[in-house]
Formats: structure tokens, C-alpha cells, sequence
């Protein structure tokens, strides 16, 4: 870890030549955002920049997005710290004394608009935001009043289209399906018994995030600065116990890519566009996002998303192997809790969550190039539509 306390202000300096400099975000959305003291939206509360400037005791958050950062004092105000880092990260750009509310964009959730105003400290009503989108408790339409995930392969065209898709198929009900409390149940079975519904992930929490958009080689390092509501969801089976019941099994191969995300993007450049994410364990945790930008077009439909942070050190090629079991080259117990401890994302501001979350899966492909990548997920076929519960 290169982790220097610099007691000069001339080394501001010294680091702002060392590292690169900061870029403003540029977003047009301007209907979420945090609130000011008259209810007025405030946004563009990240920046693209390699330093933060805090008045008081360094979050935790800012000391994991990575191990390669700088911290100055200034020798005359020695509660002022500024944090300086080697690449450049979204990071907060807050006001001076902010509220805790924010106006964020749920669709499908609020009858009559996709947005309200919550705290961000208040747990309960997140939570209960995230389980009024997946009960599509806003729908304009109450033909079918839920979301339920058809699972990768299960692709019959455009919703209205696809109907069935929650019909036996081929021998087995492909599709996944949230319960009352939101924990995430297959329903198709495993590869020794297709006549079980399985728990998948299981729902802690919920904290707000923003939407990321799939489709073009910028996304890889862009965020929207749109805030949404993302459930929280801990493993209910690990990366290996998934190999073992879904891998090669046809159709439910999906159950393990959505566990394992073997094609996941990366956030900072230089890094490889896949990697296997090493869940060993079922302490691990990802941020579902149900999102409108990634849901190929397709009406009433919603992408899914998954935000989480991961600090393995995934330019390894002995990282990407299967079955990898700890230790993981770049797990420390400095970074574990921000991959398997739910309460650090929630009551907590999104900036925060934003800076830390590093990683994200696709899992509704877009069936475009990236640049000179070809798109990592277009294979992927996982779509939130409306459906049956259970």
C-alpha cells in the first residue's frame, strides 16, 4: 500500500503534477438529485477527479477505494485532509452543509411518476421502495402486476411477445421470481432436480445508487449521476456450489453466470474487460439495479444490473481460474466488509456508495460493439418483465 501523511500544503503541488486532474461530469439529467434547504435539486454531485477534500475524519469508504492514494494535512487546519489518488474515481462534490434528502427515480414503483424524495438515512422506506418496484406497485397496467427475470437463454422476443415466458419450457420453469420479503428464488431447479424453486440471493437491504448505461467503450469508466434504489442481495449459494448444480446444465447454466458474473465489466481502464468474480462464500453482497437504460428497448421492461465492490486482483490470470479458493490475491481485511457487509452502503449518502462500487455486471445484453470490444454480455438475456409471483 503506498499510504504517505504529508504534513505541507506544498506538496499539493508535487501531487496535483504527479496525478491526473479532475473532469466535471457532464449529465443532462436534472430530475434526480440531492435536495437543498428550499426543496431545490442539486446535481452533479460527483466528479471525475483523483482528490477529495474532507474537514473532519476520513470516511472509511475513501481509504478502500484503493490502496495507492496520498493523504495531505494542512499543517494550519489539521482536521482538514485531502485525499489524493493515482487514477481518477467518481467522488462526492456536496455542498457545504447538505441535506439527507434526495430525489430519486423509481420506476414503476409510485403510482403517477417515477420519482420521489427520500432521506438517504431512511432504511425502512428504501427498502420498502425496492419492494414496491418489484411488486410494480405503480404500473399504469395491472394485467400482470409484478417483475419476474427470465433467466439468460429464455429470449422469445419483445415482452408482449413472450408472454409465456414464465410457461414450462423444454422441461422447466426458466425464469427467477422474488417473494414477498424480495430474497430472489430460481425457479427451474438444478441439475439433479428440476422440481424446486432455489434461493439465489437473498435481500439485506436497500441504499441508493445510480443508474449505469451499457453500450458504448466510455460506459466503462461513466456513470449517469441519476439516482435510483438498488436492493441489496447477499449469496444464498457461492460461485462453486453454483459450478457444480447449474454449470452445464443446459438452459439453468444462466443460475451460475448470474451468481458467478463470468463476464463483468471493469471499471478502471488498463483493467480486463472479464473476470471471474471469486464469491467463495455466500457473505458476499451486489446491489441489484432494475434499469431503464438497459432493457434493450423493450417496453415495461427493466434491465438488471449488478453494482458491487471487489478489490481482487483481477489482472491475475490465477484470479480467473475456477473454483479459486482465499486466499484472493487482493481480499484484505481492510476491504472485505465493503464486499460482504450490507450495513456500510445503507443510511449512507450515494456518493459515498458510488466512490466504492467498482464493479458491475450487465445482465441484459445490448447486442452492440464496444468500441473495439465486442459487447461482453450480448449473450445475456436476463430482462425484468411483468409476470406471475412465484
Amino acid at each position: 500500500m503506498r499510504k504517505l501523511i504529508i504534513c505541507s500544503l506544498i506538496l499539493i503541488v508535487i501531487a496535483a503534477v504527479t496525478f491526473s486532474c479532475a473532469e466535471n461530469m457532464d449529465s443532462n439529467l436534472n430530475q434526480t438529485g440531492l435536495l437543498d434547504q428550499n426543496g431545490n435539486l442539486i446535481t452533479n454531485t460527483l466528479i471525475f477527479t483523483n482528490r477529495i477534500t474532507f474537514n473532519s475524519n476520513l470516511p472509511e469508504w475513501s481509504l478502500n477505494i484503493s490502496d495507492d492514494y496520498i493523504i495531505i494535512t494542512n499543517i494550519m487546519h489539521l482536521t482538514n485532509y485531502e485525499v489524493v489518488y493515482k487514477t481518477n474515481y467518481y467522488l462526492p462534490n456536496l455542498p457545504d452543509s447538505p441535506t439527507d434528502y434526495y430525489r430519486v427515480r423509481v420506476p414503476f414503483a409510485i403510482s403517477g411518476s417515477d420519482y420521489v424524495t427520500v432521506s438517504y438515512k431512511d432504511i425502512p422506506r428504501i427498502k420498502q421502495l425496492w419492494l414496491d418496484q418489484l411488486k410494480r406497485k405503480g404500473a399504469a397496467d395491472k394485467e400482470q402486476n409484478v417483475f419476474a427475470i427470465r433467466n439468460r437463454d429464455n429470449d422469445g422476443g419483445f415482452w408482449f411477445q413472450d408472454k409465456d415466458f414464465q410457461s414450462m419450457r423444454n422441461g422447466i420453469y426458466d425464469y427467477y421470481y422474488f417473494a414477498d420479503n424480495g430474497d430472489l428464488y430460481y425457479k427451474g431447479g438444478d441439475k439433479n432436480n428440476k422440481n424446486q424453486a432455489i434461493l439465489v440471493k437473498k435481500f439485506v437491504g436497500a441504499a441508493i445508487v445510480d443508474y449505469l448505461k451499457a453500450g458504448t467503450i466510455e460506459d466503462l469508466r461513466n456513470r449517469t449521476g441519476e439516482w435510483t434504489v438498488g436492493g441489496i442481495y447477499k449469496m444464498a449459494i457461492d460461485v462453486n456450489e453454483a459450478r457444480t448444480r447449474f454449470k452445464g446444465g443446459g438452459a439453468i447454466e444462466g443460475v451460475y453466470d448470474f451468481i458467478a458474473a463470468p463476464d463483468t465489466g471493469a471499471y478502471l481502464w488498463g483493467d480486463k474487460p472479464k473476470f471471474m468474480r471469486q464469491f467463495y462464500n455466500t457473505n458476499f453482497i451486489e446491489i441489484l439495479v432494475l434499469n431503464p437504460y438497459n432493457n434493450n428497448g423493450q417496453l415495461n421492461c427493466l434491465g438488471v444490473d449488478s453494482y458491487y465492490a471487489y478489490f481482487g486482483d483481477t489482472k491475475s490470470i490465477e484470479h480467473n481460474k475456477e473454483g479459486a479458493s482465499p486466499p484472493i490475491k487482493g481480499f484484505t481485511e481492510k476491504n472485505m466488509p465493503w464486499m460482504t457487509e450490507e450495513n456500510l452502503y445503507m443510511a449512507a449518502r450515494p456518493e459515498g456508495n458510488v466512490a466504492v462500487l467498482n464493479r458491475w455486471a450487465f445482465f441484459t445484453g445490448q447486442n452492440k460493439n464496444i468500441g473495439d470490444f465486442e459487447d461482453y454480455n450480448k449473450n445475456w438475456k436476463f430482462l425484468a418483465m411483468p409476470g406471475e409471483a412465484y
